[in-house]
């Protein structure tokens, strides 16, 4: 089904871009995993199904690091499929910020990871896939219900960040329409991915479970799924959306 498709996970050893990785692998694409920690690339890359996966390292808050690393992807052998999961909060999430207080640093920092790190990541793909076009190419961006919602938990800087995506996303995917390269945007709630586990205790995760309709957090597997079908040829119509896996925690 997916002719031997290649995919790029940028994020690639954490923890929803990890399972990115092996739902797609387990669906026969070969994947390279994409990450700034190249030992924690490994250990995904190894876990995987099927061959022919590959592991790269990059610093997507360097412009010329994420063009190095596609390019070198590039040399062997083109790939149809872009998913940037890379990202995070700077500021640690019990740490309370304020417009009034948050430090520039912290700002640019956050910017600098979680929106012109995806812009260095997408502009890089499309340049590629304009130059050599491939049938079904798919860019798909992780961002978060922190976008959509304010008093999340988060900081600012990071919620602008995401909400930046959205718009990123829409713009992408006008852009590259003629190109037949869809762009789309996969919005999870709170995920339980090992470092949300390690960063929060059984009351915390129930008063987050709370707010959501469905009462529960989602799996980086149902996150993963998403992600699969808007790569996937049945996702062809689909561009410039935002698939939200939140439970409900936000709905519009």
């Amino acid at each position: 089904m997916t002719e031997d498709r290649r995919a790029v996970v940028i994020g690639g050893a954490g923890g929803i871009g990890s399972d990115v990785c092996r739902k797609l692998a387990l669906l026969g694409y070969r994947v390279v995993v994409a990450d700034f920690d190249e030992d924690g690339a490994r250990k995904v890359m190894d876990d995987l199904s099927g061959s022919g996966h590959e592991v790269a390292r990059l610093d997507v808050t360097r412009a010329e690091s994420v063009h190095a690393a596609l390019l070198g992807i590039e040399a062997s052998g083109p790939a149809s499929v872009l998913v940037v999961a890379s990202g995070g909060p700077v500021v640690h999430l019990g740490q309370r910020t304020h417009v009034a207080t948050l430090g520039k640093d912290d700002w640019d920092r956050t910017i600098a990871l979680n929106l012109t790190g995806v812009f260095c990541c997408v502009q890089a793909f499309a340049q590629l896939r304009l130059a050599t076009p491939m049938e079904h190419s798919r860019i798909i961006l992780i961002g978060s219900a922190a976008g959509e919602l304010a008093g999340n938990g988060t900081d600012i800087a990071y919620g602008t960040a995401k909400a930046a995506l959205l718009g990123l996303t829409r713009q992408a995917a006008f852009d590259l329409a003629a190109a037949g390269i869809t762009v789309n945007n996969v919005a999870p709630g709170p995920v339980g991915t090992p470092e949300f586990f390690r960063n929060t205790n059984e009351q915390i995760r129930a008063g987050i479970a709370s707010l959501a309709a469905l009462k529960r957090i989602a799996t980086p597997e149902e996150v993963s799924a998403g992600v699969a079908y808007l790569a996937s040829r049945e996702a062809a119509c689909i561009t410039g959306a935002t698939l939200a896996i939140n439970g409900g925690i936000h709905m519009h």
